[in-house]
Parts: structure tokens; sequence; C-alpha cells
């Protein structure tokens, strides 16, 4: 059986193909996203003091924020992988940060149903609302479970999920790639392409990331991640594609892949409202229900 661990908020978590155990404690800042990442790209930063770069960095960031709001596809990870999982998703910028994510994702169990649990996340508190359509054979959700210290979730896998997910998607963390990455190049197209990478030790030093990176810096030292961002004109993400290194044990059928890919795609900027608490009788915030049993087709978000 192999072992992954993924850290999750304050604490890491070893999975395996047969659920979660909880690791050892990491004292760190809870995973909320707060501020800024990189260095210079914050709202106080003087833009005639910055790098190209930098002022990249800040352009994207800023157009994100200026949103307030956008939903995506997500991909984590390669396929048969224990920690892989894939949906959809939602952030909430109306704070100036990314403070909220409703998620619509899960692990892809092949040619199994697949049923994702709605998770909203707010600061460090989440709802977890499952899809009891298994059990119901309707697309029924609820009851919703209330997670008060949402990175201490160890046992809650669809939590940690949901948290990776937000931080992916954010525009922290997209900031964060371009400011700090090496050999940067932006190329202008119909929109603009920006392509770089990044030392893992650089990342997992960020408190607001390293809950997700960490494990990857201490599993891969001196390795780097790669990325490409696609804007628009107005530096509006239209997609994040990014490889992380990581070596898989060689008795294991996944040591075939020498990185783990993560992919968003990005759509429906400024569409919704406010990510909120569940009401007692929740509506996926995500952007609506599923189609039941249905994994071809796209589900909608906004």
């Amino acid at each position: 059986m192999r072992v992954r661990e993924l850290w999750i908020g304050l604490a890491a978590v070893a999975v395996t193909a047969t659920g979660c155990a909880a690791g050892t404690p990491d004292a760190r800042e809870s995973p909320s996203a707060a501020a800024p990442s990189a260095p210079g790209v914050g709202e106080s930063a003087d833009s005639s003091n910055l790098s190209p770069q930098g002022r990249a960095a800040r352009a994207v960031e800023q157009a994100m924020i200026g949103r307030h709001v956008t939903a995506f596809d997500i991909e984590a990870r390669n396929p048969s992988d224990p920690a892989q999982f894939h949906g959809q998703g939602r952030i909430d910028m109306f704070s100036g940060r990314t403070r909220a994510a409703a998620t619509h994702v899960l692990y892809e169990p092949g040619e199994d149903p697949w049923f994702p649990p709605d998770v909203v996340v707010i600061g460090n508190h989440a709802w977890v609302t499952p899809d009891n359509s298994p059990r119901t054979d309707t697309a029924t959700y609820g009851p919703t479970t209330y997670v008060g210290d949402a990175g201490a979730a160890t046992g809650d896998l669809s939590v940690g999920n949901a948290l990776q997910t937000r931080w992916l998607a954010s525009p922290e963390h997209l900031a964060a790639l371009i400011a700090h990455a090496d050999h940067f190049r932006e190329t202008d197209h119909a929109g603009r392409e920006l392509t770089g990478r990044v030392a893992l030790s650089t990342l997992a030093a960020d408190p607001t990331g390293a809950f997700f990176y960490r494990p990857y810096a201490e599993a891969s030292p001196g390795k780097e991640v790669s990325f490409t961002i696609v804007t628009g004109a107005d530096h509006l993400p239209v997609s994040l594609d990014m490889t992380v290194p990581f070596r898989h044990d060689d008795t294991d059928h996944l040591s075939q892949y020498t990185v783990d890919p993560f992919s968003v795609k990005y759509r429906d900027w400024a569409k919704g409202g406010s990510i909120t608490p569940p009401a007692p009788s929740p509506s996926p915030q995500w952007g609506g229900l599923p189609p039941r049993n249905d994994t071809t087709t796209p589900r909608p978000a906004g």
C-alpha cells in the first residue's frame, strides 16, 4: 500500500487507497489565503518600483480580485493516484482576497458513478454537504456537516480537496508563481502567455501556500514547479497549467510519472453572488446540481 502525505491546513494527512490517517500537526497559519503571497504585488506596492515580472503578477492578481467571483474546472494529479481529484468550483474575492470557495471535486473512480460533495470553505470554516444520489436514486443533497476548524479536519478528504482547490485557483497563488519565477517569459498573442519555473523551497516558505507545497519540497529537494498561465488582454486568467515534481515509489504503478500535473480552466467571471454558509436546505454554490450518474456532461457553474 502506497502512502502519500498531503498537508491539509494545520495537519498532515496520510492518504492511502483505503482512506485517511492523521499525521503530525504543522504549526503554521490558517489556510485562509489571507493575503497576497508574493512580495511587492499587494495593494500598497508602488507600480513604478516593480519589475516587469512584478507588474505582471500584480496585474493578474488585481484583475481577478476586481471581478469578485469566478468559476473554474480543475484537474489535480495523475489518473489512479489516490490523491487525484477533479471537478468544478467557484472562489469569492469580494473582500479583496480569496476568503471563500465552493467546490464540487472528488477522486475519479473510473467507470463508477461520480458524486462529489458540495463543500463551502470560508476562512478556516467548512460546510460539507454530501450528494445522496447513490443511496436515494435522486440528486438529493444533505444533511450539511459543519467543520469549525477546516485546517485540522485530518480525517475529511473532501475538506482537504476543497482547501487545495481554493489555493490552486486563487489570485494569491498565481501572483506567487509569477513573482517568484525564474526564467520568466511573457509572450503576447491574442492575449498573454506567462511561463516560468519556481523553486519548491520558495513556494514552501510562503506561509499561505506552505500547506500545499511543503510535502513536495521535502520529497523533491532542489526541484522546481513549471507553470503556464494564459490570460486575456485584460489580464484575467483563462487557464493555469503546472507540473510539480514528485517521485513515486518504484514498486508503485504510478512510478511511470515523475510529476504531478494540475490544471485550472477559468470561466464565468463576475457571475453569481458571494459564497455564504449553506442554508438549512442547501443549494450547491459551485453552480448547480450535476446530471445524475453522468460524468461526461459539462456541469454548469456561475
